[in-house]
């Protein structure tokens, strides 16, 4: 596996009427959960209204880097869940403090595998963001290598990981609640990227519906944009 020196970046997208920031996530190594708390302190010094997470063909790295990432988005709530072979599971929670609980929106695709879909799963089933884009990768197995010989070995499925509602992501990925079918860009997050402005207006409507309103009100409303994105 190659290794992405710049695992995050950010940019501010400003138009007529709101400031917003644009997080893409490469892949999920051990410094990622600190560059994103970096990155979204300096895009909250921007004064961003919301955010738009990107995890296109991010295939994954440290699950425990991709959950720790959860912490920042997510107060005290189920990122997921680990199912062993005798059906015994375990609960990972999300640390109390977030370091962004605006609006956002994430988009995921086919190259969206593993760590990056325990983080879309979780973000989804707990409704705090909206996912948009194509169906991910369905990579949620956990694996021990099993040595048989000095030069050969093994790999023994452990468990496998279940989003918060309970989905098992292997072999079935997770779905988009709004799908996108054109092209995608052939640089994500480029002035040429039309997943990136789908996300842009989804979020200014969602902007726009929740100004003046009470957080209930906000989170009210998210629900119903997800529902009408499905239904779109």
């Amino acid at each position: 596996r190659s290794v992405d020196l710049r695992p995050v970046r950010t940019k501010r997208l400003r138009d007529e009427s709101h400031t917003l920031g644009y997080l893409r996530i490469t892949q999920f190594s051990e410094s990622v959960p600190k560059k994103i708390e970096e990155a979204l302190q300096e895009l909250k010094e921007k004064e961003v209204e919301g955010i738009i997470l990107d995890l296109r063909n991010n295939s994954g790295g440290l699950v425990s880097s991709g959950i720790a990432v959860a912490d920042s988005f997510l107060n005290e709530k189920l990122v997921v869940e680990t199912k062993n072979r005798d059906g015994i599971k375990d609960s990972i929670i999300s640390e109390k403090n977030t370091f962004f609980d605006g609006p956002m929106v994430t988009i995921v695709n086919k190259g969206t595998a593993s760590a990056s879909e325990i983080l879309a799963g979780a973000l989804q089933d707990n409704k705090r963001s909206a996912l948009i884009g194509k169906q991910t990768y369905g990579k949620g197995l956990i694996q021990s290598l099993k040595s048989l010989s000095e030069d050969s070995g093994i790999a023994i499925t452990v468990a496998s990981y279940l989003t918060p509602n309970g989905n098992n992501i292997q072999g079935r990925g997770i779905i988009p609640d709004k799908i996108l079918d054109f092209s995608e860009a052939k640089d994500f997050g480029s002035s040429d990227d039309k997943w990136v402005k789908d996300s842009e207006i989804y979020l200014n409507s969602l902007l726009d519906n929740v100004e003046d309103k009470s957080p209930k009100d906000i989170v009210e409303i998210t629900t119903e944009k997800k529902e009408y994105s499905k239904n779109d």
